[in-house]
């Protein structure tokens, strides 16, 4: 006899040994759907449902367990955890009559938990498209290049400010690999001071004007003014990255839903000026969870649609250096939304925490972070150094497939963004392609 121990992080993994093993592709798969274990946490749920939650587990073949909860409901509550098969907690979902509508009392019970096992079913969320351009998640994370068009920036603050080092740049990462430009005129850096909506126009409206002249790919505007939104969507831009997610606006809402562009929502304790002060959570993935929900909602309420979300738990933005790095330890935990996960952990201080190195000196660190971030399902990586990042991002790729048929296909880097999206054409070329 010789024995292996396996890992398997997800059904898709089971799927490709159990075919490597002899199983024809469909019965490989109908095996995996059966064993390959779910796990789901539910909190704040009454106890006598938390009770008969258990039980239909445990009839369905699975297994659960029932731990105290708050005191706030009627007869108390409880948090339950539930292990099993996809089909016996699928069977479990269906089969429960939750609450009453209109009833508030279990916030993310009976919608968290559907949606949980919808997204546990899609590998990926489904791309996004806009404006005649697709997002599509299914084959690697997209790099997002960071371009600061500010003179305070933690990072690169000054270096271009100036309209033409600031093309110069866009067009380098570009080269480079970058999917998206997150164009930013105000820095967010920790206890930084607000900026004049037209100070962030004139720094960051030209560069737009500028890139779109030859290069047609996703164009991202980092701020928290529904002006300066607006007037960047309609200079060129496509996508609104909120760091507030709306809370210090509420006005973006509006601007997104007006236009139809993808969103961007970050979580922040606080604002850029306090946000550091002293982040402390009575449960960090709890507010983090409670957040999005309730950003998620407040923003399809106003008329955008869920489809054109992304969320960001906001690395960095009101956290310990202990609360950065569980986030990138558990970051399925945002699986429940269904919304792509964009992680910005470039640079940042956590990483000079850990290490002991200043900012310029945090690309190793910053590394092995987004590896980390692929591995564990980020579907945007927001980075400073493209070129790296790219590299980093081909290998985890390179290894995720490593048991398919597809694997050496380089990284499957060309399949996501029209390749006219993915390379700057020459500048004197003197139009749009």
């Amino acid at each position: 006899m010789a024995a292996r121990c396996r890992c398997f992080q997800t059904r898709e993994d089971l799927t490709e040994f159990l075919e490597l093993q002899g199983l024809s592709p469909e019965r490989a798969r109908t095996a995996a759907s059966q064993i390959f274990p779910w796990f789901v946490f539910l909190e704040k749920v009454p106890e006598d449902l938390a009770c008969a939650l258990l039980e239909d587990i445990q009839r369905g073949g699975g297994r659960g367990l029932v731990l105290p909860g708050e005191r706030g409901l009627e007869g108390g509550s409880a948090s339950v955890f539930l292990a099993g098969s996809p089909e016996s907690l699928l069977s479990l979902a269906k089969g429960c009559v939750w609450v009453e509508p209109g009833d508030a009392s279990l916030p993310r019970a009976a919608s968290g938990f559907a949606s949980l096992l919808q997204s546990l079913t899609q590998s990926t969320p489904a791309p996004i498209v806009c404006r005649g351009k697709r997002m599509d998640f299914s084959v690697r994370p997209l790099l997002m290049g960071v371009l600061n068009v500010t003179p305070d920036s933690f990072s690169d603050g000054g270096r271009f400010v100036r309209c033409e080092k600031a093309v110069e740049r866009a067009f380098q990462m570009i080269e480079e690999g970058a999917d998206i430009l997150d164009l930013g005129g105000a820095s967010s850096r920790p206890g930084s001071d607000p900026v004049a909506d037209e100070v962030q126009k004139q720094r960051v409206l030209p560069v737009i004007r500028e890139i779109r002249k030859t290069w047609d790919g996703w164009i991202s505007v980092d701020t928290c003014s529904s002006d300066v939104a607006r007037a960047a969507i309609d200079t060129g831009a496509d996508i609104l990255n909120d760091i507030s997610a709306g809370r210090m606006d509420a006005a973006m809402k509006e601007v997104a839903a007006e236009k139809g562009v993808p969103v961007v929502l970050m979580h922040m304790k606080g604002t850029p000026k306090t946000m550091q002060s002293d982040p402390t959570y009575a449960s960090l993935f709890r507010e983090l969870l409670d957040y999005f929900e309730e950003r998620i909602r407040v923003w399809t309420e106003a008329g955008v649609s869920r489809d054109r979300i992304l969320i960001d738990p906001g690395i960095g933005f009101g956290k310990t250096s202990l609360d950065n790095l569980q986030i990138l330890k558990h970051l399925e935990e945002f699986k429940v939304f269904g919304r792509p996960v964009v992680l910005g952990t470039s640079r940042k201080s956590f990483i000079g925490a850990v290490l002991h190195k200043d900012v310029q000196e945090r690309l190793i660190g910053t590394l092995a972070t987004v590896a980390i971030a692929a591995w564990n399902g980020a579907h945007v990586v927001r980075v400073h150094d493209v070129a790296e990042t790219r590299e980093v991002l081909a290998m985890v790729h390179a290894i995720r497939q490593s048991e398919s048929s597809s694997a050496g296909d380089g990284g499957g880097n060309r399949s996501q963004v029209d390749r006219g999206q993915r390379r700057a054409p020459s500048r004197t070329s003197g139009g749009n392609h």
